[in-house]
């Protein structure tokens, strides 16, 4: 970089802003290559960041709407076998699947205490909503053991459905930690290339290290640009992942209780 084009840069207004700033692209464009990795290296973890941060702010958002749909249906049942079948007809979300995960270990668990009734039950519905020929006994019960198979059932449905929601959190917080390294070492980088050039030119004037020192400042810049964000989405979709896990908890401790109070604890 020659120092009459550099200084130069510095002196040019950022196009449209019609102030005294820094022109940042030619900054880049005449940064060395190391720094230009680094800013590329920067870029990608931003787009790719930006990208998980879309795409969970839209699976969120749709599980709050799902939630409210399912447990509106689930809370206005009158038996077990009415909320399952009503709730087939919700699409897939996390609830909805926990709650068949807990249904099939109760199918699995359940058996007949005496002949079966004419009126379909809950082991009449297969996942699809539909009801089979034969029926399930009008009375059943679930043992304690029983009943703590049912829970860890519910419990591993819904530890599999959280970790679907933390799926690819780890890249923000990585990135929210090395982002700014990352910007740190290119602007390291960037100033040992600007003294270097200072010796090889001689002389103690600012004129020679400043424009070199300020543009190899754009890569910690652009580190923080991306750790930010990448930051506060991170601890964002944490605090959501953790009230979704926490429902997830409280409906299965719910679901136990329906269950020992339509099929009674032996």
């Amino acid at each position: 970089m020659t120092v009459a084009f550099a200084l130069n840069l510095l002196q040019e207004p950022l196009a449209g802003a019609g102030g005294g700033g820094p022109n940042i692209w030619l900054m880049i464009r005449v940064s060395d290559l190391v720094t230009k990795i680094i800013l590329a290296v920067l870029l990608v973890f931003s787009v790719i960041a930006w990208a998980i941060i879309i795409r969970k702010l839209r699976a969120f958002r749709r599980l709050k709407r799902q939630r409210d749909q399912f447990f509106h249906v689930f809370e206005r049942r009158e038996t077990l076998a009415d909320a399952y079948q009503a709730t087939l007809s919700l699409p897939d979300n996390p609830f909805s699947e926990v709650f068949k995960a807990g249904v099939r270990e109760l199918r699995h668990l359940t058996q007949p205490a005496e002949p079966p009734s004419r009126s379909p039950g809950l082991a009449d519905i297969d996942e699809r909503g539909s009801t089979a020929t034969a029926t399930m006994p009008r009375v059943a019960a679930v043992s304690l053991l029983e009943k703590e198979l049912i829970a860890m059932a519910l419990e591993r449905e819904g530890g599999r459905q959280v970790e679907e929601f933390e799926r690819h959190l780890p890249f923000l917080a990585t990135t929210g930690s090395v982002s700014p390294f990352f910007g740190l070492l290119g602007t390291v980088w960037g100033i040992m290339d600007a003294f270097v050039n200072l010796g090889v030119r001689g002389g103690g004037n600012i004129n020679v290290v400043a424009p070199g020192v300020a543009a190899a400042l754009v890569a910690t810049a652009a580190g923080l640009a991306v750790a930010i964000p990448a930051v506060i989405a991170y601890n964002y979709f944490l605090s959501e992942v953790k009230v979704l896990s926490d429902d997830m908890r409280n409906f299965s401790t719910e679901l136990i209780n329906v269950i020992v109070r339509d099929y009674r604890l032996r």
